[in-house]
Formats: C-alpha cells, sequence, structure tokens
C-alpha cells in the first residue's frame, strides 16, 4: 500500500554507483519527499536480480518515474546507457537518455562521457551527473572542476558544455603504494587528523624533485629515523596530489584563482589545502548533493515528468 504523506511525489531519482545505491522520492518541484540506501549488486546481478532489487528498494513508494545515473547504466549494470561523446551539454544528455519500462514503470537510465580527440580515449559515468547538477546553477558555467575520488577527473566546460576531460588515477595509486608496496611496512592509517598533510604540502610545493624519485624516501626513513607512519602515510597522499595537480596543468587543464572542486568532503579539503599551498584558492562542494537537482532538471527537460522548480 503506498501512504498517503507521498502524495505529492513526482519522480524516483536513484545514484546507483559498484558498492551502494541512493534513492530518493521527490515531489514535482523537486523537493526530498523520502530517502533509502542500498547495495547496489553492479557486477554481480543478472538483470532479473536489479529488477528484483529495485523493486524491493522501492517498496511502498507509489509508481511514479524513475531515473538513475552511475555504473547501474555501465556494461555490468541494469541497463547499458551508451556513452555521449563530448562535446556534450545538459541538453545533449537529454537526447542521449536511456529508456525502458519495468512492471508497468517508466524507468530512465542518465548515459556516461566519452572523450575521443585522436590522441587518447576517455570515459566517466556518474561524474557527469554531478557536472549536470552543478550547471543547473551556473548554466553558462565556463572553466575546470576538479573532481578527486579513486579516478579523479578533471573537467573542462566552455559555456555549460564539457569540451574536454581527464582521468588521474590518484586515489588508486594511493591505495596500491600504501597497501601493496615495500610502503606498506612503513605505513598505517592516520588516527584522523590532517595537520601534518596540510604541513607537508606546503613544504612539497616549493620542492622540484620528482615523484619517483621521492617515494622510496619514505621507507628510508622509517627504516632510519624515528618518524611516525600514520604521518608518511599523510605525506604520501600529499605527494600523489600534488603530482596530480602539476600533471593536470601540464596537460592543457587551466587552473583560475579559484578552483571548483567536487567530491566528498574530506577528500576535497586536501585538494583545497594543496592548491592553497600553490597560491591557489578553491571552492567545495559536495558532489553528492548534486545529483538529485540534476536528476530532476534531467527529468523535466525530457518531459518524463512536468514539474516546476522549488
Amino acid at each position: 500500500m503506498v501512504s498517503t504523506k507521498w502524495t505529492t511525489a513526482g519522480l524516483i531519482a536513484l545514484d546507483w554507483g559498484t558498492t551502494n545505491v541512493r534513492l530518493a522520492l521527490l515531489s514535482s518541484d523537486g523537493s526530498i519527499v523520502d530517502e533509502r540506501r542500498g547495495q547496489s549488486g553492479v557486477g554481480t546481478f543478472s538483470r532479473a536480480e536489479f529488477e528484483n532489487h529495485f523493486d524491493e528498494l522501492t517498496k511502498g513508494w507509489p509508481l511514479v518515474p524513475a531515473i538513475a545515473a552511475g555504473m547501474v547504466g555501465s556494461r555490468q549494470g541494469w541497463r547499458e546507457a551508451q556513452y555521449l561523446a563530448c562535446p556534450a551539454s545538459t541538453d545533449d544528455l537529454v537526447q542521449s537518455l536511456h529508456h525502458f519500462c519495468h512492471n508497468g514503470r517508466s524507468v530512465t537510465v542518465v548515459p556516461g562521457l566519452t572523450l575521443a580527440d585522436g590522441q587518447r580515449l576517455d570515459v566517466m559515468r556518474g561524474e557527469e551527473s554531478q557536472i549536470a547538477g552543478f550547471l543547473t546553477q551556473k548554466p553558462n558555467y565556463s572553466g575546470t572542476i576538479l573532481m578527486p575520488g579513486t579516478h579523479s577527473k578533471w573537467v573542462r566546460i566552455s559555456d555549460g558544455t564539457v569540451v574536454n576531460f581527464q582521468t588521474y588515477m590518484t586515489g588508486e595509486v594511493f591505495e596500491a603504494l600504501s597497501e601493496h608496496t615495500i610502503l606498506r611496512h612503513s605505513m598505517s592509517k592516520p588516527t584522523g587528523e590532517t595537520g601534518h598533510f596540510f604541513a607537508k604540502v606546503k613544504q612539497l610545493a616549493n620542492q622540484s624533485t620528482s615523484l619517483e624519485g621521492t617515494l622510496f624516501g619514505l621507507r628510508a626513513r622509517h627504516l632510519l629515523t624515528d618518524c611516525n607512519t600514520g604521518e608518511l602515510h599523510q605525506e604520501l597522499s600529499a605527494l600523489l596530489i600534488l603530482s596530480e595537480l602539476s600533471a593536470g596543468q601540464r596537460d592543457g587543464f587551466h587552473l583560475g584563482d579559484n578552483v571548483i572542486l567536487i567530491g566528498s568532503e574530506g577528500l576535497t579539503d586536501l585538494y583545497k589545502g594543496a592548491l592553497n599551498a600553490l597560491n591557489k584558492d578553491a571552492t567545495c562542494i559536495r558532489g553528492s548533493g548534486l545529483v538529485w537537482p540534476a536528476l530532476f532538471e534531467l527529468a523535466c527537460k525530457s518531459k518524463l515528468i512536468t514539474g516546476t522548480k522549488a
């Protein structure tokens, strides 16, 4: 039975990643009526299992259209939504939405983005919805957006259109080095204090030594001095983030004086500290907060619902 408290609902929005899925029941003005969370299943579920999981996650909610972003649209997801080639605007995303019907309900999946500039190939899936959410507030934005994560994205936008992006595997490289190389014997996860990280980025920002030539020095310091293994863990993070910031600018992504950082709170704070050490300010925006506005906007533009912004 559908609860009477959900009578204003007009859309189900899903942020469906590799590990977890978030759901929001949205009203006709985009406000949140109810929220839920669950496990993902991407990469392990069959199509029937996705359908059953979706039904369980939305149990009791009204039979309104659903729109999903993230890895649910990948080849290993519920239904594959083909990549959209850049340059791509929000209107282009609308034209490339993947629609299907499930148990009498309209379900829509947002495509990822792909880049093929004749020299390299790149893809993103999930981040495009966060960008679309940012553009609901700044539709004519031009500049570079940094999206730190396991696979950091540098995205160049011109007048509200994604024209270029590049992926840096900084987070995954950090995990590999700290947990699966000789450095694992010299590092422990810090207790939560980040003061040493910010001190080190200020120091390292003024040095010109190579990343490859610096890494083993962390191991040597642990062997030869009475150093803190948690601080070495933070120093590795500082080295890799500064290396990414340097590489991104060498690769042609211009950073203005105030850089837009979209991602999780803790990680964007670290990148902001590194940018400050390079004499650049930054504005941090939580990426998860951009997804519902983006999906609501896409649903309205594609006529899935007739909505009005709150």
